[in-house]
């Protein structure tokens, strides 16, 4: 349902709950209003009750594909329930904790764990993912700004980010991280809307601190703002759309990922004025908070457990401040275990693979598919009959087309990108490394890479296992038809 079709009264806030441990316990505060500039276009309302475009239409839909378990029993946030979350997530399920020691707030993750998870937040067959989001750039879609939003229904008063049930997650992690919120700021200069992820850890009631890599958009805009003299506002929102969360790991220089959002989803995000900031956020979000990212101020954030599978070490990150905390009636917290399935997808191949895709094609129209396994720091490129010297030019391309791009593999279309085995193969039988093995030195890397220096430089390397031009002939792979053995084993 469109905000547009949306009809019925808008419902009031509830009365306080005497709970002071529970998040959704606070006065309800009135939207201000806020100016807001950029390109979406006005709207009448927006549904307190979901459109099938948020975090609760999401969760009902993974449930309904039996993409989701219900854990009942009660699990602290302290470490168990990332371990349980993990457990759900080897398992192809997302979960939802019903009960959380100390909190009456329910907390979900994994939600974006699979494929098939991410099939069903686009409505789509998982074999149709790759173009729904390689295309995504082609129809971008404006927000719409509507006058009223579930996600601020409540208030907290005072601010206390303690309140909220954030899991310290991994055993080793120093504390407690907000890790699926979608950060929202804008460019200082041009005042486009900017979606990230950005990675918080809670310091105290009011304050946290911001993980960010020097490459990203929100670095660049904080540099500038504080060459300015000032620091940058944001928003986080917290339980989203799950185009949200997919559009935040785009990159997209040409508008904002709103649009990306909007054209994932088919229609415009229902956006609304932050009440302290010039942003514009997430109307149907279960969670926002807004605040200041604090010009000059740096303290010691970290470890936690990362996308590459190992903590990360402890660095000097921005303090963000948090003035204003709103969300809906009975919200829902949305989290994501560290070094997890999810973590991976999000942070590593199912966006970026399009794009991969679309920048090696440039170089050669015999690509035939890319993968970004694991933490992404590894290209797998196939080609149909290459040429000579394609390969490397092809591997050289992948290399340019992202900062984590450590290792590319580049392989003949025999080979099974998905199977490891299959790509050991290529490796042991068809690659002369003295020939076919190139190392990149002194090249920019992901501060988050353990082979990383200081500075984020770190070497590179292209492997062209497939066989020459002048060998292909001799070399043919064994390949049996395949055959349904249902058939044959039947009585």
């Amino acid at each position: 349902m469109s905000a547009e079709e949306h009809t019925s009264p808008a419902r009031q806030p509830h009365e306080e709950q005497a709970d002071p441990m529970d998040p959704s316990f606070g006065s309800p505060a009135p939207v201000e209003a806020v100016a807001a500039t950029g390109r979406p276009a006005e709207a009448k309302g927006a549904s307190h009750e979901g459109t099938g475009t948020d975090l609760r239409w999401f969760i009902e839909a993974l449930r309904g594909e039996g993409l989701l378990v219900d854990v009942r029993r009660s699990v602290s946030l302290d470490r168990e329930l990332g371990a349980v979350l993990r457990a759900c997530e080897k398992d192809g399920k997302a979960a939802l904790f019903h009960s959380i020691e100390g909190h009456s707030t329910p907390v979900v993750g994994g939600a974006l764990g699979s494929r098939r998870g991410a099939a069903v937040a686009l409505r789509c067959a998982v074999d149709e993912l790759f173009d729904r989001v390689r295309t995504a750039t082609e129809s971008p879609t404006a927000p719409r700004v509507v006058a009223d939003a579930p996600s601020q229904q409540r208030a907290h008063d005072p601010v206390d980010l303690t309140r909220l049930p954030v899991p310290v997650h991994a055993p080793g992690d120093s504390g407690a991280f907000i890790n699926a919120g979608v950060v929202i700021a804008r460019d200082p200069d041009t005042g486009r809307h900017n979606l990230s992820f950005n990675r918080m850890q809670i310091f105290d009631e009011t304050t946290a601190g911001m993980n960010m890599n020097t490459w990203r958009d929100m670095d660049e805009f904080l540099r500038r703002a504080e060459e300015q003299g000032h620091g940058l506002p944001f928003a986080v929102a917290i339980g989203v759309d799950p185009v949200l969360l997919m559009a935040a790991a785009f990159r997209y220089d040409d508008g904002d990922e709103y649009e990306i959002a909007g054209a994932l989803r088919g229609a415009g995000i229902s956006v609304v004025p932050a009440r302290t900031a010039d942003l514009l956020v997430p109307a149907e979000a279960e969670f926002v908070l807004e605040g200041e990212i604090i010009a000059g101020d740096r303290r010691d954030e970290g470890p936690m457990a990362e996308f590459t599978g190992h903590y990360s070490g402890t660095r000097p990150q921005p303090i963000a401040k948090v003035h204003a905390i709103t969300h809906r009636d009975d919200p829902i917290y949305q989290t994501i275990a560290g070094a997890s399935s999810e973590h991976l997808l999000l942070g590593a191949s199912l966006m970026r693979e399009p794009r991969l895709h679309s920048t090696v094609r440039l170089m050669s129209p015999r690509v035939v598919d890319v993968r970004l396994p694991g933490s992404g720091f590894a290209a797998y490129v196939s080609l149909a009959d290459p040429r000579a010297g394609e390969a490397r030019s092809v591997a050289i391309a992948a290399l340019s087309f992202h900062a984590n791009t450590k290792c590319v593999i580049v392989v003949d279309d025999d080979i099974d990108l998905d199977d490891p085995a299959d790509m050991m193969w290529a490796l042991a039988t068809r690659v002369r490394w003295e020939r076919d093995c190139t190392t990149i030195p002194g090249a920019l890397g992901n501060p988050l890479d353990p082979s990383s220096d200081s500075d984020s430089v770190q070497t590179k390397v292209i492997i062209d296992a497939t066989i020459g031009p002048d060998r292909r002939g001799d070399y043919q792979k064994v390949i049996y038809p395949s055959v349904d053995l249902r058939q044959y084993l039947e009585p």
